[in-house]
């Protein structure tokens, strides 16, 4: 275009796209929902720019050469404008002035101070990227899909910091084209075509007012875009358009609303002012206010009734409905009130008893218990029974006469939360304790998760640990053993014994008395049966004990225990095969401890009450 002489009708094509890119990018512009959305539009601006200047060259060549470019920069200079070359002139410069000093020299600066803002965050965002990843928040392709986001991200504002120099050129460029286009028209004509000077600058002026204001209502449409694609802040709502924003963000207020309508219609008696527009503006944004403060009231109230309603029997059925199950529910027959006083100054279930039980239960195993949901009266049960589920799935079942305490039941719940304790330890339970320590103990947080030891692998052994009586409210103690034994274990039952073994002290505060610990003590040649049965495999240890041999084993145990009813049931074995020891006897004797001699600290004293011999 810029060397090839184009036909009229070709020129009024292109001049057309010209008009119709710039409208489809401040549409896109408007919709998209944050800035990266349309990465390339440093590019688009230095391809639209160049584009336009062609045909500011082909235009000119016409004009110049025929004195004609056009049905397109005919109309522009005739019908926009109304023939009249000074005004077409007038309206050329201040759209180009508008361009220039405003939407061209707001979004440069703009652009400046957001490459410059986001370059400086760049060293902060990726360390947060690095804290995430090493906290386990997220896995290592998110954090490479966000360090990617986060160089493109500077990649864009640096390249629009450049590309909107672009824009501020075209605009200087086009009041030098349209300058140069006049004068070199009123030269040909009055030079060369006998043509007086009026006649020349009709003809020649219009034409290329019209060139001017084809070629600067799109540059002006394209410069609104790109300002606003770098004054765009990033929506919280994934699709969000800008005009939905702006609506729910200003509208988001009717007291100001309502004293903008009130402001209109004091105008409206204002004399000379014409009263008809400001009365209908300030009453659709009185009636306007009011819709939105009777919605807004509405919501409010709806969402208190909401907070405040009792659970009936329908919203129940609607709740078992849902996707995730209730972690703890109560369910009570109809005879069970749960918020009955035994007697005066007694304590009742839901409000006392229950919120008694989830404090004992972090107090005794550092398990965060969540809130237990009591639904009562239960069409199930009959009318004196109670029924405990966890994850939706009964676990213990029971009946309360009439006159017996509501502390039963609180027991019960207890007993069956201690059992299935380690069914509430899960990944994101965890990630909430250690983002809890993360706080006072960073460092040591960062040096075990993810590396050497995942969230996954650091519930697992939480689990085990729960499953077994043992606390994990220590959670300090616990990293630094992991810190320890990790990077050269990796066997998840190994490194829950070498945490037990850390331990220690704990568990010999509570089993031991005056610093004795009675127990039960394997033979050595159980303990070596058990040993050589243990097999080894690359992705984990497992007992393989002959069903024979390993009934006889249960069997003395159990007769052992059951010879001295008054001995506490605690066994004492080797370390390596402590835990196999344990499932052997957790079902026949699953109230019976199970503990390593590395387990015990060096001040107690082992009091053997008698060991288990094979039969």
């Amino acid at each position: 275009m810029m060397i090839i002489p184009l036909p009229t009708f070709l020129l009024d094509i292109l001049l057309t796209i010209n008009i119709s890119l710039g409208v489809l990018i401040l549409l896109v512009a408007i919709y998209i929902p944050d800035a990266l959305s349309i990465a390339s539009f440093p590019t688009i601006l230095l391809v639209t720019t160049l584009y336009r200047l062609a045909l500011n060259v082909s235009s000119t060549r016409l004009i110049l050469l025929q004195a004609d470019a056009g049905e397109v920069i005919r109309a522009f200079g005739t019908f926009v404008v109304g023939g009249n070359y000074v005004v077409g002139g007038i309206v050329f410069l201040i759209l180009t002035l508008i361009q220039f000093i405003v939407i061209a020299k707001g979004s440069e600066r703009v652009s400046e101070v957001a490459a410059r803002f986001t370059l400086d965050a760049m060293p902060g965002k990726q360390m947060s990227i690095d804290a995430d990843l090493r906290a386990g928040a997220f896995d290592l392709d998110e954090a490479r899909r966000r360090r990617r986001l986060l160089q493109r991200e500077s990649q864009f504002y640096g390249a629009m910091d450049g590309a909107m120099k672009f824009v501020k050129g075209d605009a200087i460029a086009g009041i030098l084209i349209t300058f140069i286009n006049i004068l070199g028209g009123l030269a040909i004509g009055v030079l060369m075509r006998d043509m007086n000077a009026g006649d020349s600058l009709v003809t020649y002026g219009l034409l290329t007012i019209g060139d001017g204001l084809v070629s600067q209502i799109p540059a002006l449409v394209i410069s609104t875009a790109a300002g606003m694609v770098v004054t765009r802040v990033a929506s919280e709502e994934a699709g969000s358009a800008l005009g939905a924003e702006i609506g729910s963000q200003i509208l988001a207020q009717p007291k100001a609303l309502a004293i903008t309508g009130g402001l209109l219609l004091a105008l409206a008696a204002v004399p000379g002012l014409p009263a008809v527009p400001f009365v209908i503006l300030g009453a659709t944004a009185l009636v306007a206010a009011r819709g939105i403060h009777r919605s807004q009231a509405r919501a409010i109230e709806r969402a208190r009734q909401e907070a405040t309603a009792p659970v009936d029997r329908t919203r129940a059925r609607e709740e078992a409905r849902a996707p995730l199950a209730v972690p703890l529910i109560l369910d009570l027959g109809k005879e069970i009130d749960p918020l009955a006083r035994p007697e005066k100054g007694g304590e009742n279930l839901v409000e006392d008893l229950l919120p008694a039980v989830r404090e004992r239960m972090f107090d005794e195993l550092g398990v965060q218990v969540p809130q237990i949901r009591v639904r009562a009266p239960w069409p199930e049960l009959e009318p004196e029974e109670y029924e405990i589920r966890l994850h939706e799935v009964p676990v213990a079942r029971g009946r309360l006469p009439k006159g017996t305490p509501p502390k039963v039941i609180a027991e019960n719940v207890l007993a069956s939360l201690r059992r299935y304790a380690s069914e509430l330890v899960g990944i994101q339970e965890v990630q909430t304790m250690l983002d809890a320590l993360d706080r006072t103990h960073p460092a040591l947080v960062r040096a075990v998760v993810p590396k050497p030891v995942s969230t996954t692998l650091l519930a697992d052994l939480l689990r085990r640990l729960v499953d077994e009586q043992v606390s994990i409210r220590n959670l300090r103690e616990i990293l630094e053993a992991l810190a320890q034994f990790a990077p050269v274990e990796k066997d998840p039952v190994v490194l829950t014994e070498h945490v037990r073994s850390a331990l220690r002290r704990a568990l010999t505060h509570r089993y031991a008395h005056d610093g004795t610990l009675a127990c039960f003590r394997l033979a050595p040649e159980i303990e070596e049966a058990i040993r050589d049965a243990i097999q080894r495999t690359p992705s984990g240890n497992y007992l393989a004990l002959a069903p024979d041999l390993g009934r006889e084993i249960v069997g003395s145990i159990v007769a052992t225990l059951a010879a001295n009813p008054d001995a506490p049931r605690i066994l004492l074995t080797q370390m390596d095969v402590r835990r196999y020891v344990r499932r052997l006897i957790e079902l026949e004797s699953p109230d019976t401890t199970v503990l390593s001699v590395q387990e015990i600290s060096p001040e107690v004293r082992i009091q053997p009450v008698a060991r288990v011999e094979m039969t």
